[in-house]
């Protein structure tokens, strides 16, 4: 491999913001703008250009691959072999249907860059296996720049975050905000067009899609009170999510005067003001998991589906529900009528609930103790999927019911007393491995080692169950 090639490569590799626009925008002709756009951040510039004729497409071609070159970024001409080589592109990013790789690197030559435009999956496999350099993978929302071509939704981000060979971009209707899901889901490159090129200040577009792409990790929102003695509530689940590589957000259900012993008292928040909570730091900063735990109300399991319902359904953020109906001391922690609004209202909205042993009873009515058989009622009755924690019942194992059917997720029974929060830990934990693209089985099983951790790393401080410690846990 030449110098040049390797410069190439490498530069495509370490790049992270990749704007495609036709010769003029809004904002001017686009060997024009290429300058500003280096200097706030795009790494690599694409000309798709459908409108002019060859020799004036040549010549603007020729402009921007000079002015790519001054600012030190890559140049990239779409669909033409002979146009990128001509001109003296860096590259080309070809199509499905613009013929193989090889055939456009012959044309090119060794030296520069070939890209294939993809939909994940085996296509991106397809992609690496051929040879491209790189690849995108979308649209992952609908956009008027590829017409008719169905979205690929957010599941193939993560899954390309996961399989992906070679260096890849998100692409498709991606801006501000969703630049930021895609980043958490594992995208460490994507392609905007119009976000950019229609921008009225396309450097400061540039600059702020960048820096939330780069400093992407998941945004993870507990719906929970409060524990005053900090082994569980909102105080856990913040521990959890962080230590899981998430950031987290809250809305408070209700406040607990609470030990180790018991619950001394329950104060609620009102349910317009849960609804809010939610519904501006969703509309603000955005979500990519949410948890619910201690809900203490009707009203405000109610509340939340409100707030859920009001959510971009495109955004297909996962909801994990922790049913807490009661403390680790036994005390009551939802009032009357709280399992039937759960069980009408929150776990058909759930992506999966968490049930223990005696709360999947409660809210089954039943006295059944086999955790298989719990899980896969939940699941049926409710559409979510469901795992029942161990610790309860006849193991310490964790039982998952999902549409691929009953696993058992192992872990060890610990000879200790400080299990105080262990249910939220788990939850939350769960909460933002999902939120960042992590399959459900995967989540679920990181999540019970995360919990047994915590239980094994856990305080013996206080007169009853000592809290758990996720922090400390190694």
């Amino acid at each position: 491999m030449s110098d040049d090639a390797a410069r190439r490569r490498a530069r495509m590799a370490d790049a992270r913001l990749y704007v495609v626009s036709a010769a003029r925008t809004p904002s001017g002709r686009l060997a024009d703008l290429i300058p500003s756009l280096a200097a706030a951040g795009v790494d690599v510039v694409q000309l798709r250009e459908r409108g002019l004729p060859d020799d004036a497409l040549l010549d603007e071609a020729r402009a921007c691959a000079a002015a790519a070159a001054a600012a030190g970024v890559l140049f990239i001409v779409n669909d033409s072999p002979a146009l990128a080589r001509a001109a003296g592109a860096d590259g080309v990013h070809i199509g499905q249907g613009d013929g193989a790789v090889a055939e456009a690197r012959a044309i090119v030559g060794p030296d520069r860059i070939v890209g294939r435009s993809t939909r994940g999956g085996a296509m991106l496999d397809r992609a690496a296996a051929e040879g491209a350099d790189y690849a995108s993978v979308g649209p992952v929302r609908a956009t008027p720049t590829k017409p008719g071509r169905p979205p690929v939704g957010l599941s193939a981000i993560a899954d390309a975050a996961r399989r992906a060979r070679l260096p890849w971009f998100a692409i498709g209707g991606i801006d501000e905000r969703l630049v930021a899901r895609v980043g958490a889901l594992g995208a460490r490159r994507a392609v905007v067009v119009r976000a950019v090129c229609d921008a009225p200040d396309p450097a400061g577009a540039a600059r702020r899609l960048r820096e939330r792409l780069v400093g992407a990790v998941p945004r993870v929102m507990t719906v929970a009170s409060t524990d005053s003695g900090g082994g569980a509530g909102i105080v856990a689940d913040v521990k959890a999510i962080t230590r899981a590589g998430g950031f987290p957000l809250c809305a408070v259900a209700a406040v607990t005067a609470q030990t180790t012993i018991g619950v001394e008292a329950i104060a609620t928040i009102d349910a317009e003001m849960l609804q809010t909570q939610i519904g501006c730091v969703a509309a603000d900063i955005g979500l990519d998991a949410i948890k619910s735990g201690m809900l203490a109300e009707p009203s405000l399991v109610e509340a939340v589906c409100a707030a859920l319902d009001a959510l971009d359904p495109l955004e297909e953020v996962p909801l994990v529900v922790d049913p807490v109906l009661r403390a680790e001391s036994g005390a009551s922690l939802l009032g009357p009528g709280g399992d039937d609004a759960y069980r009408r209202e929150l776990l058909p909205r759930a992506t999966v609930t968490t049930p223990n042993l005696f709360e999947a009873q409660a809210l089954l009515g039943t006295d059944v103790d086999d955790p298989a058989a719990l899980a896969r009622e939940l699941h049926e009755r409710h559409g979510c999927a469901a795992i029942v924690t161990g610790g309860h019942g006849a193991t310490a194992d964790d039982t998952l019911c999902d549409a691929e059917g009953v696993v058992a997720i192992p872990g060890p029974r610990l000879p200790v007393r400080s299990t105080h929060g262990a249910g939220c830990t788990h939850s939350a934990t769960l909460a933002a491995l999902l939120g960042g693209g992590m399959p459900l089985r995967q989540a679920a099983a990181e999540a019970k080692r995360t919990a047994t951790a915590a239980v094994a790393a856990g305080r013996p401080i206080g007169a009853g169950a000592g809290p758990v410690d996720v922090v400390a846990a190694r």
